[in-house]
């Protein structure tokens, strides 16, 4: 019998769609992709077989509406991409959600939850996400869009985020009470199976009235799935100096946030492992700083920086916002494609002339120097993305995110988040000394020399920001033969011993640079009792 090119490609859909839902079936470790309708990524172009879950972003909550329990999209610019998404995904076993919020999508949620009524009517415009539509396709309001699931991407609860928001100290607590209603709506309408309830959340647990982050919020996730902790946006314009847009640990003079900070603070509060999911950043950050961050020794990514932001990559606009007029100015980002198509296009690790790449030893992420206009670009590729899933995987989590699909250049940084589900025989990141590759344009050839840096700092800071200076290794009792913890050192295996402090340690998952603290039972590094 002949086959007709379309019976081809679906008997490889066929194929593909049984291997994803048989690899979901029997791993519950997910990856969360965002996708927007402006990332001129169409649907069809996405991997399915390298997702578990793609949240749609975004519909809006916004003051522009009369009613603030108004669900604003497109039924036309959304609306396709939509019903896309949606027919693949069924193909695929892939979930797929919408996520209401964003940025400046956020505006009325306080309102929302403040108030049982609206909240009642707000969870009815929700679940036509999830409902099958009774219309026709061309009905100009379908009823339903059959999806798996809702995505709350408020930012932030009793927190400002965009300057359109409404806020009230006591959002947290109204937050909870919209959450236990909409899982009661969604478990009461859809029995006999199950619509999944997700969010997006910044890198500290949800504020308390007094606007700092509650020590307890284990009453909020029985009601969800998972949360996705968007571990980036640290520094950027914003800042008051250069520095990491996402960093696996901190950086000593840098903001006190990162990857794991994020992690230990949701755990300690009372979150579940398998309902944390990790974010990550598909694009970097770009800021012009006051110096030639190259000419100084040592060399550092934090700098002095001055207020103009300048155009990232060739998608970047200074257009005004239509929900929230924040004013007409450049983001500076970079997405992961634009830097390996403008700047690291020989590989991921060689610029082409005029930038300069650097790696920092305290984030564990690569840094990027243009000394002609003084533009500095922090991002994260396939080595520092590498050390958060391997940290993600060994601590347990659920899983990792990421923002957003339409960001990536070949499927490079979603291959690596994919090594969340690896079991046997897994990749294992290393890292070296910090060093400088500067490449060089002239008439002739190209040349390149390297030229290691010297690290900024000695101090090495973990979690809780305590320092104790390395001994050297004992010489008696159980602790006999241990080499003492090395800042520089990646510890690969778990359970490799150390000596630190005067006493042996024992590591519970791949770590470099994180300094073992006695008390700190979160941290990577397990006590095991003085030498």
């Amino acid at each position: 019998m002949k086959l007709s090119i379309l019976s081809l490609a679906a008997a490889a859909l066929a194929v593909t769609s049984a291997a994803a839902i048989k690899r979901q079936a029997t791993d519950d470790k997910v990856v969360v992709g965002y996708w927007v309708p402006w990332g001129n990524v169409p649907v069809a172009q996405l991997d399915f077989t390298k997702v578990t879950h793609i949240n749609y972003g975004f519909a809006v909550l916004t003051t522009k509406t009369a009613d603030p329990t108004t669900i604003t999209f497109d039924r036309y610019y959304d609306g396709t991409p939509m019903r896309d998404l949606v027919k693949k995904g069924n193909a695929t076993g892939v979930k797929i959600l919408m996520s209401i919020g964003g940025w400046t999508g956020s505006q009325t949620f306080s309102t929302i939850s403040a108030d049982a009524a609206l909240r009642a009517k707000f969870i009815n415009n929700a679940l036509v996400f999830v409902r099958k539509n009774t219309l026709p396709d061309y009905a100009e309001n379908p009823n339903g869009w059959s999806m798996d699931g809702i995505d709350i991407d408020w930012e932030y609860p009793a927190r400002e985020g965009a300057i359109c928001n409404k806020v009230s100290p006591n959002d947290s607590a109204n937050y909870l009470l919209l959450l236990k209603e909409l899982r009661a709506a969604l478990d009461s309408e859809f029995p006999a199976v199950h619509k999944m309830l997700t969010a997006a959340v910044r890198v500290q647990p949800f504020d308390d009235p007094s606007g700092k982050p509650m020590a307890d919020v284990s009453a909020y996730h029985p009601y969800y799935d998972y949360v996705n902790v968007m571990a980036y946006d640290i520094m950027g314009s914003w800042s008051s100096t250069t520095g990491p847009n996402a960093p696996f640990n901190n950086h000593p003079q840098g903001d006190p946030y990162s990857f794991m900070q994020a992690m230990n603070a949701w755990l300690k509060a009372g979150w579940p492992k398998n309902k944390l999911v990790m974010g990550t950043p598909f694009y970097g950050r770009s800021v012009t700083t006051s110096i030639d961050m190259t000419a100084v020794s040592p060399v550092s990514m934090i700098a002095p920086k001055t207020n103009v932001t300048p155009k990232g990559g060739p998608s970047d606009s200074n257009e005004v916002n239509f929900y929230c007029n924040e004013g007409s100015v450049y983001s500076g980002m970079w997405k992961w494609r634009e830097i390996r198509q403008g700047i690291l296009t020989s590989s991921t690790t060689n610029p082409v002339a005029g930038w300069t790449r650097f790696w920092d030893n305290d984030t564990q992420t690569p840094w990027l120097f243009r000394t002609s206009d003084k533009t500095f670009l922090s991002y994260d590729d396939p080595t520092s993305l590498g050390i958060k899933v391997q940290a993600a995987k060994s601590q347990g989590l659920r899983g990792v995110m990421y923002w957003d699909m339409t960001n990536d250049y070949n499927n490079e940084l979603l291959t690596v988040l994919n090594q969340i589900h690896c079991t046997s025989n897994c990749p294992v990141i290393t890292t070296t000394a910090a060093t400088v590759t500067a490449t060089t344009t002239t008439v002739a050839p190209t040349t390149t020399k390297s030229v290691t840096v010297v690290p900024t700092t000695t101090t090495v800071v973990t979690m809780t920001m305590s320092t104790v200076p390395s001994p050297s290794p004992t010489s008696s009792g159980k602790c006999d033969g241990i080499a003492a913890w090395n800042s520089t050192t990646a510890y690969a295996a778990g359970g490799t011993k150390v000596v630190y402090a005067g006493h042996l340690w024992t590591n519970k998952w791949w770590t470099q640079g994180e300094v073992p603290t006695i008390g700190n039972t979160w941290g990577v590094w397990a006590d095991q009792g003085a030498c």
